[in-house]
């Protein structure tokens, strides 16, 4: 059997569940659960499977699966199974906000929360029959630090709101496009992304370009290493950090940097464990603490947050060593970000005044990898494909970043496309799909109105396909990170959407009915309704109290003049469920709303706290 149905798999309730395998060819296999027990015959090439009526929820139960005299046994459970795909905001695992989350690390295990993991692999050959490696793990010690942080806090709350077994297929992959997910049939509808992958294909390729990438990189750091001055040649300054270093004294620099940050402790943190929490470094570290090597990063989007292990640190000085490499002239320490070293009770700040050094410098760039698993189609076939026709509740989707550049504008399409594709995979015409939309985020992220029209794509798509719903995450997210911590409050809006979308509760959350123009008062009059995630306002609709998530004036709205690419911000007023914007002399053609890449002074929301979408509206 495939490695979905590894002992501690869960099966979806209340509905038929497929489950398959292989065995000789012709042969009869029965596979009995609950009591239900269903025979199916294998095909020519050996290929089975059985479809069992609808399971009752709960667990542990004993699936058994029988070939002649031969027999397997299946530890497995029954519940709400969830297909969570996307980019690094899904696949983020727990470890890495593990210090913002400390009591969730503490909590007793939980068997009846399970998450199958599928490690990266892609293939651009056609649909593969199993994973490669993949594995089914608890809630517990050894399992949750690979839990999907935003698939973690929805299960979570479907786990207390309905006490039953809850099943999360992690099958998501950091810096993946939505072309990936897309298999070879629907990837024709999209020309620019087939000639993107046609240069891949063809035996060993692909697998080639990669491996030349990889050895390019080496070289740079090989020539990086060659470089190296001897300790006795450092040159030591002063830099207030966090900060971008072309703009404190490390103007184009490309190479390896030592700094260092003497912190004075009192007697009562001497030999005690600690966290040292240094923020994010542009790109890779290697961090020591009173010369003992406590952790490293490898690249630009991983925290440094490191424990300090018992009989480290003493009273009085104590030195923090980090080893940056820069691999561009972007080089930094994420400006506005924590750095603090936490010893039991008691906070050290170790922002401000280091020293540093350079150690090496290169001339150029190291070259990028080329990411071949990223390429359309790879991840469909190596990691999506094996898990169809698996029983599943719903798809969570959290993506968006990667397709924010020159093929924004194909997102509403590409993501149609892919929901009407696993639809039919899954043979569910309705299965339910909950949508992330892109949070705040612009460092060193060019606003050429990428991320607004991802924004917008993820949204419409909700307003166009039926059964679908979008998370508005303005709140969760910070411009200094690609990777937003509060994963908690997006795992809660999920389980809000799914409340109403899934399970026909009543949850709500605010949308624009409809723009006005009051020609007496001359001003733009929008309006707002609560309405279930996932439908249109209608005449049903009720009023929605709006207010600022801030407290604040409503802010971050625009009108726009096409005829001369004419941007001008507007102040703006809350008169109970409408917002009245002041027009200009000469009349705009459109107004727009949080359309950029940071949107965050006075975001509109409803009595709740709930965002609304930006959006841009014609003005008739």
């Amino acid at each position: 059997m495939p490695k979905i149905f590894d002992d501690g798999c869960v099966l979806q309730s209340g509905q038929d569940v497929p489950v398959w395998g292989w065995c000789e060819p012709r042969r009869s296999v029965t596979v009995t659960v609950q009591e239900h027990a269903v025979t199916s015959q294998a095909d020519e090439k050996g290929a089975w499977k059985a479809v069992l009526p609808s399971l009752n929820p709960g667990g542990p139960f004993t699936m058994v699966i029988e070939c002649g005299t031969e027999q397997l046994t299946r530890e497995c459970y029954v519940g709400e199974v969830f297909l969570c795909s996307g980019q690094s905001n899904m696949e983020l695992p727990m470890q890495w906000v593990k210090p913002d989350y400390p009591s969730e690390f503490e909590k007793e295990p939980d068997s009846l929360l399970r998450q199958y993991k599928v490690v990266w692999r892609y293939d651009f050959n056609g649909p593969v029959a199993d994973h490669e490696e993949a594995h089914w793990a608890a809630c517990d010690a050894d399992g949750l630090p690979e839990f999907s942080a935003a698939a973690y806090f929805f299960a979570k709350h479907i786990r207390q709101h309905y006490n039953v077994p809850v099943g999360l297929l992690n099958v998501s992959l950091g810096g993946s496009p939505i072309e990936s997910w897309l298999d070879w049939d629907t990837l024709q509808r999209f020309s620019d992304a087939v000639k993107e992958l046609e240069p891949y294909l063809g035996e060993g390729i692909a697998e080639k370009r990669s491996a030349d990438s990889i050895a390019a990189q080496a070289d740079w750091l090989r020539r990086l290493d060659e470089s190296e001055l001897p300790p006795e040649q450092w040159q030591w300054c002063t830099m207030n950090i966090p900060d971008v270093f072309r703009e404190t004294g490390l103007p184009d620099f490309r190479g390896r940097v030592e700094f260092r940050k003497t912190v004075y402790l009192p007697r009562q943190c001497d030999s005690k464990s600690a966290l040292l929490r240094l923020g994010l470094w542009m790109d890779s570290t290697e961090v020591f603490v009173n010369g003992r090597h406590v952790g490293s990063t490898t690249c630009q989007y991983e925290p440094l947050d490191f424990t300090i292990d018992e009989g480290i640190l003493h009273a009085g000085a104590n030195e923090i060593r980090v080893c940056l490499i820069c691999e561009t002239d972007m080089g930094c320490v994420v400006p506005d970000k924590s750095m603090c070293l936490h010893v039991g009770d008691e906070s050290f700040d170790v922002s401000g005044t280091w020293r540093y050094a350079v150690v090496a410098r290169i001339d150029e760039n190291r070259p990028i990898e080329d990411f071949v698993r990223w390429k359309p189609v790879g991840l469909y076939n190596a990691m999506l494909a094996p898990c169809i026709p698996y029983g599943v509740r719903a798809a969570l989707w959290y993506q968006g970043e990667s397709n924010t550049g020159e093929r924004a504008t194909q997102y509403h399409d590409m993501l149609a496309a892919m929901i009407n594709l696993w639809r039919c995979k899954w043979a569910q015409k309705r299965m339910p799909f909950l949508i992330v939309q892109l949070p705040v985020f612009s460092m060193n992220c060019l606003d050429d109105g990428g991320w607004p029209l991802i924004r917008e794509a993820e949204w419409q798509v909700s307003q166009d396909v039926n059964d679908v719903a979008t998370v508005v995450t303005l709140d969760a997210g910070a411009w200094n990170d690609l990777h937003p911590y509060n994963k908690q409050l997006v795992g809660t809006r999920l389980f809000e959407a799914a409340l109403s979308l899934v399970y026909g509760e009543n949850t709500l959350q605010p949308a624009v009915r409809d723009v006005t123009i009051d020609r007496a008062r001359n001003e733009a009059v929008i309006s707002f309704v609560h309405v279930p995630y996932g439908t249109k306002p209608d005449d049903s609709a009720e009023d929605c109290a709006m207010a600022t998530l801030d407290g604040g004036v409503p802010e971050e709205f625009e009108y726009v003049w096409s005829d001369g690419g004419t941007v001008q911000a507007m102040p703006a007023i809350i008169d109970g469920n409408t917002v009245h914007v002041a027009l200009p002399p000469r009349r705009p053609e459109s107004i727009r709303y949080a359309w950029g890449n940071n949107p965050h002074r006075g975001l509109l929301c409803d009595e709740y706290g709930i965002p609304v979408t930006p959006f841009r509206i014609k003005l008739s």
